[in-house]
């Protein structure tokens, strides 16, 4: 692999947690992320040993396209409702 075919997951950063557990994040890794200073970011466990950092828009977008496969199929809700309609009627 040469380094004109690198992207920013392809480096590792060290990060130090201080005595307060307070993690010092480098500049060059929140600049390779687009995250900028003072940014607030959410926090989710990984696999093992692994802590992801994301901003909200990164998680918003992650959900958007897990889920994405759900849009234009039938509500569960709705088909409960409209079940217990149907028994209601037949009562």
């Amino acid at each position: 692999m040469t380094s004109d075919n690198l992207t920013p997951s392809d480096f590792v950063w060290a990060v130090h947690l201080d005595s307060r557990r307070r993690p010092t994040l480098p500049d060059e890794l929140l600049a390779a992320a687009g995250i900028p200073e003072g940014a607030d970011l959410m926090a989710r466990v990984g696999d093992r040993g692994c802590i992801v950092l994301e901003t909200r828009e990164s998680v918003k977008a992650r959900l958007r396209r897990r889920t994405a496969h759900l849009v234009g199929q039938p509500s569960l809700a709705d088909e409960l409702m409209s079940e217990r309609r149907a028994d209601a009627a037949r009562v």
